[in-house]
């Protein structure tokens, strides 16, 4: 879920990144993606909230950049941490 992806990467000193970064990495081509050693495809967990009323936030596509909000609490989507 959304409360663990983000403990997750806090417990190894990096962070979760918000929808915008998720989005430039997925809009990169496979090739590059490869070469950075990036995930190719995939759902994976942003720190952007999209409903904090319903406790949402926001998923993104590392295929092309897509995204989507879920609740928190969903599990089965995967983590990617960055550096700060």
């Amino acid at each position: 879920n959304w409360a663990g992806a983000k403990k997750a990467c806090d417990d190894i000193g990096m962070s979760l990144p918000d929808k915008s970064k998720l989005q430039s990495l997925g809009k990169k081509t496979k090739a590059e993606k490869e070469q950075l050693g990036l995930p190719t495809s995939g759902w994976f967990w942003s720190s952007s909230e999209y409903d904090t009323y319903v406790g949402s936030a926001y998923i993104v596509g590392l295929g092309n950049g897509a995204t989507h909000g879920y609740g928190k609490n969903v599990s089965g989507y995967m983590v990617l941490c960055v550096g700060d």
